[in-house]
């Protein structure tokens, strides 16, 4: 049989949820003894873990959208391997291939990975690498990704949805140390209020800290916490402060140990405007936690209303507090929310995302063979 390699492609220099869905690939392809390298950022977060995990990879220097240095190392590793397939993991990947394909000749067929819910732009240059020979197939991480997508594509069936996965494992036998509220002085019967995200503009925290507000008007014991860092940082403090909800809304920052903090909090409140699946959802279902959402992207293909979730429009945040404080005053509701949850997600362990890439890998090689 002939041997597949895989050339993944990822340029972000933080350590976000796509970043940890190809750290879970990687792990998975291993297991099935898959050839594979990385090209990423030089001291990336990605470089960094590649050195710790062993994982072979190549680094260029970051210096914008375009960058033809990349797009000629990317042609160098492609030729150096025997028939590889280049997968890329964000939008300035894509670019790095387009280039490699276009200036260096780079015969590699391409895979992108598409992770967000905004439209693919109309310029020429968009339309040209969405649409180059090159590219072979766009993994969507929800539908509601691909109806996006499909108006810029000349070919609609090169797009394929294969949902996120999480590592089920890192959710058993976990317990409630309650570092966070001793961390922060609450009493252990303190009821918290939670959401786990970068704190990015389409995470639309400002709605969280209206719907904390209007919570608390009416539950004045609530504490709200926000677990994460990001480019909003600043914007959110300046929120909170405004509100006058500085001790009662908490920024951890960035955290390592999401799934015991998810065991700490009592509900998972996800505000986002724009989401591509949301992963911290399956996290939250894993962990035993109900959820409140809004119906941004692809949260809907997750949490089904009333069944493994409570969904509001996006920016709603009356119709938010809301559902929380159901949630909060009827028992039995969460507990039917976390045991159909718990049920769900069992089909988005990341090794069932990767067996389904794979096979896009395969089929890709098939082609190859055959033509």
């Amino acid at each position: 049989m002939e041997t597949m390699r895989i050339i993944h492609v990822s340029t972000a220099t933080s350590w976000r949820g796509g970043e940890q869905q190809l750290a879970y690939l990687i792990g998975a392809l291993q297991e099935k003894k898959i050839e594979q390298e990385v090209l990423c950022a030089a001291d990336s977060s990605f470089a960094i873990y590649c050195d710790e995990k062993s994982i072979k990879n190549t680094t260029f220097k970051k210096t914008g959208s375009i960058n033809l240095r990349a797009a000629g190392i990317l042609a160098q590793l492609s030729s150096s391997a025997h028939n590889p397939i280049v997968h890329c993991h964000d939008s300035h990947a894509h670019n790095i291939a387009y280039f490699a394909a276009l200036l260096f000749r780079n015969p590699a067929p391409v895979v992108i990975h598409r992770r967000v819910d905004f439209p693919v732009k109309t310029n020429i240059f968009s339309r040209a690498k969405y649409n180059h020979n090159s590219v072979k197939n766009f993994i969507c991480v929800s539908a509601a990704i691909k109806r996006i997508l499909i108006p810029a594509l000349n070919d609609p069936g090169k797009a394929t949805v294969i949902h996120s996965g999480i590592d089920l494992n890192k959710f058993k036998n976990l317990k409630d140390y309650g570092s966070l509220k001793k961390e922060f002085g609450l009493s252990d019967e303190t009821v918290l209020i939670g959401n786990v995200a970068a704190l990015a503009p389409h995470k639309d925290y400002k709605t969280f800290v209206r719907t904390a507000e209007i919570l608390l008007k009416n539950n004045p014991d609530l504490r709200f916490v926000i677990v994460g860092d990001g480019p909003e940082r600043k914007t959110i403090e300046a929120e909170i402060k405004t509100r006058q909800l500085g001790e009662r809304i908490l920024l951890t920052g960035f955290r390592n140990n999401i799934p015991e903090l998810l065991k700490e909090l009592d509900v998972l409140l996800l505000t986002s405007k724009t989401e591509g699946l949301g992963t911290t959802l399956l996290d939250a279902f894993a962990g035993g936690l109900p959820v409140v959402a809004t119906r941004a992207g692809g949260i809907p293909e997750i949490v089904e209303h009333k069944v493994t979730g409570l969904l509001a429009e996006t920016g709603d945040a009356p119709s938010l507090a809301g559902m929380v404080e159901m949630l909060l005053a009827d028992e039995n509701l969460r507990q039917n929310l976390v045991k159909n949850a718990i049920e769900r997600v069992i089909d988005f362990d990341y090794r069932n995302t990767a067996l389904k890439i794979l096979d896009v890998y395969n089929q890709i090689k098939l082609q190859q063979n055959q033509d």
